[in-house]
């Protein structure tokens, strides 16, 4: 769970740098596969054109990007706070808003298939399973401590009253 409050916070903070400064982090990407480059390992090498070809589209397409790093980062950060409350009430928000923003995490990697977006996509659904299956435990019970707090109407008792003949 700490992980995911961290992974929401880093995701909430680099949408916001995106918003407001998308050239800055276009640069940074682009300085960081230039460094990659320098290798002789084929892997290092894709992972520089990987770097490079995000840099180029972070500059291009940075509002949308952003808006949905912040979104999301911020349904993580819900999510976690829920979790940690227990907070039966919003599991059912968290939850939908979730299964929202990974519907376009699919449609984004059916357009432009990324292992990087596959794997977190499946964190993602991992995810969604775990809140959902925490999200049942905890109305399973909710439901039985309402049930054992309250008094069954077969254990009452009608008492008399000061006349001496039972209330209904």
């Amino acid at each position: 769970m700490a992980g995911k409050g961290i992974y929401g916070c880093l995701e909430t903070l680099a949408g916001l740098a995106l918003l407001v400064i998308p050239t800055a982090a276009a640069q940074l990407l682009t300085s960081i596969a230039g460094e990659l480059g320098e290798g002789t390992s084929p892997l290092r090498d894709a992972a520089a054109r990987s770097l490079m070809t995000a840099g180029g589209g972070i500059a291009t397409g940075a509002p949308a990007f952003a808006l949905f790093l912040m979104v999301h980062g911020l349904v993580n950060l819900l999510t976690v706070y829920a979790l940690l409350r227990r907070a039966v009430r919003w599991y059912p928000w968290a939850l939908g808003a979730l299964v929202v923003l990974l519907g376009v995490q699919v449609v984004d990697l059916l357009t432009a298939p990324a292992v990087s977006g596959w794997v977190l996509t499946a964190l993602d659904i991992a995810v969604i399973v775990i809140v959902s299956w925490e999200y049942r435990r905890l109305r399973r019970e909710h439901s039985d401590a309402t049930l054992s707090a309250t008094p069954s109407p077969a254990l009452s008792t009608t008492l008399p009253s000061p006349g001496g003949t039972p209330e209904p």
